[in-house]
């Protein structure tokens, strides 16, 4: 009879490769995985029959950070942290964000992980939207999905680019008043 695979193991090797990830970006051979994981390479390929589908795995894992639930009583201090938060996230990711995106043009699978973690994270953080809705800060008809959309767009254009990023009070200001006079 066949043993079980040991859960604590498939949780080493993910763990494993999602550290690769962001040490090394995409070019992390499934040997490397098994040796900081701490196992043999049979226990990886075991689990994953390519690299891509660990790839596939760990980049699930690694987009799926927990969204902080900002409350600090108005829509701009909220989306400063927000904004500081998904920032942060980027710079975390180092080379490896641009790899990703790279990737993503060429994989439809990449490109499903990003564009559903994008989604699922800015959907977490909605109650921000909710509150700035019932304290009257947002219109009613405003676009949120265009709003989430433009602070997360400058952050991965100019990464993508290795621009400076904005400071995210220009952005917050940029998000709340856009760019006419005051």
């Amino acid at each position: 009879m066949a043993r079980k695979p040991d859960p604590e193991v498939d949780v080493r090797i993910k763990r494993a490769a999602t550290t690769l990830i962001f040490t090394k970006g995409l070019d992390f051979t499934m040997d490397e995985v098994a040796e900081a994981a701490s196992v043999g390479r049979a226990s990886v390929f075991r689990r994953y029959a390519t690299k891509r589908d660990l790839l596939l795995d760990a980049l699930g894992s690694a987009m799926d950070a927990k969204v902080a639930m900002p409350d600090t009583g108005s829509f701009a201090g909220d989306l400063r942290v927000v904004v500081t938060e998904t920032m942060e996230a980027w710079k975390a990711m180092g080379p490896a964000a641009r790899q990703m995106y790279g990737e993503a043009g060429r994989d439809p699978g990449v490109a499903e992980i990003l564009r559903e973690a994008m989604r699922s994270r800015m959907a977490r953080s909605w109650e921000i939207y909710d509150n700035a809705l019932a304290r009257g800060e947002v219109r009613e008809d405003a676009d949120l999905w265009l709003l989430s959309d433009m602070f997360v767009g400058v952050v991965v254009y100019r990464g993508l680019l290795e621009k400076e990023l904005p400071t995210v009070e220009a952005v917050v200001q940029a998000l709340l008043h856009g760019f006419a006079p005051h």
